[in-house]
């Protein structure tokens, strides 16, 4: 049961940050501003719908992840 859990968390976290990455590509492609993929951590930037969706679905599954594991560590330490 915990190599599931272990495997379901490292996948949700790779598939996030995967995500997340291919956002940040698809902005720096269209605008040729790799700084604005450093401020996307900072600050607000203009991205594109596809752009927004792909970030936010990283984060989401980021945070699903993590989720995971701060409950695999509650239960079984």
């Amino acid at each position: 049961m915990e190599f599931l859990i272990d495997i379901a968390q490292y996948l949700f976290m790779l598939i996030g940050m995967v995500c997340i990455l291919i956002s940040i590509t698809q902005y720096s492609q269209r605008t040729s501003d790799i700084s604005g993929a450093v401020m996307l951590f900072v600050k607000r930037i203009e991205m594109s719908v596809n752009e927004y969706k792909w970030y936010r679905t990283g984060i989401s599954v980021l945070i699903l992840g993590v989720a995971i594991k701060i409950i695999k560590l509650t239960l079984w330490g």
